[in-house]
């Protein structure tokens, strides 16, 4: 799923591309409402929102994305002459751009001034990239959660906006903290370690420039570095997707156990790791 790391990185890649260019056409393939409104109409902002895009247009109109597990973004120069395929759901054209969304389950017009009470936007937590993120009330959102275990209401949007599998997986390892127990048995300090990493680490892959990383809408893997103390040898990930590997730090073999309603795969070393209780 692309977390929150990718869809900033993806807005700082198309604003360039798009701000301040008129809208030349755009389809919506899976959508009925019309765009002709917007035809002529130049882009006056491209953001990220958590997992959230956002494309503002002159007059008060948002295209909002979100990729969910398998969505996928492409910008081509015009003269490739792209054609979309099957599972294309936005088609936007400038003069100079084309802008393709794949397999995007959200992908929608709205009234910009709506965003604010907006389903997907009225209870996002703080978002761990923005320039105005508040670690204190992020803090004070997962605290409130004492009951939740720590890998579910990290992937609560809700909590705080922007992490996902990957990153779940690895800041609790980073952090030598266990998924499955409850918030309330990490303590008020790892808590805030915790974000503070995530905040910095997801800044880094953000600000990495396109040598040391590829774009984001090439959606190759393990690019992200997220192994805290990495060294040659070392796959860039300390334990995300390498159930049965030896862990990096002890050599215990790395384990996965699947986790909340949605079943998500949690990956942790059980040595490195270990069970924890409330207090």
């Amino acid at each position: 799923m692309p977390e929150g790391d990718t869809l900033h990185r993806a807005a700082n890649h198309l604003r360039p591309l798009l701000l301040g260019q008129p809208v030349r056409a755009l389809n919506l393939v899976r959508r009925t409402e019309s765009t002709e409104g917007l035809i002529g109409r130049p882009v006056v902002g491209v953001e990220a929102r958590g997992k959230n895009l956002l494309v503002h247009f002159d007059g008060g109109i948002s295209l909002h994305v979100h990729l969910k597990m398998n969505g996928w973004i492409a910008a081509h120069p015009q003269s490739a002459q792209r054609r979309p395929g099957s599972d294309a759901v936005v088609v936007l054209d400038t003069e100079r751009h084309r802008v393709i969304v794949d397999s995007a389950p959200v992908a929608r017009l709205i009234h910009t001034r709506d965003l604010v009470r907006d389903i997907h936007f009225r209870h996002l937590g703080p978002d761990l990239l923005a320039d105005s993120f508040d670690l204190d009330e992020a803090l004070a959102r997962l605290r409130i959660r004492k009951e939740v275990p720590l890998g579910e209401a990290l992937m609560d949007q809700s909590a705080v906006a922007g992490i996902g599998n990957v990153w779940k997986s690895e800041l609790c390892f980073n952090l030598k903290l266990d998924p499955f127990a409850a918030v309330e048995a990490a303590s008020e300090a790892e808590l805030r370690a915790l974000l503070e990493l995530a905040r910095k680490q997801m800044k880094e892959t953000v600000e990495r420039t396109p040598r040391r990383i590829p774009d984001p809408f090439t959606a190759r893997r393990g690019e992200r570095q997220t192994r805290v103390n990495h060294r040659l040898g070392q796959k860039r990930n300390s334990v995300y997707e390498r159930s049965g590997e030896p862990c990096y730090d002890c050599g215990t073999r790395i384990a996965m156990k699947r986790q909340g309603a949605q079943d998500r795969s949690t990956y942790y070393c059980p040595t490195c790791q270990p069970a924890r209780s409330a207090a």
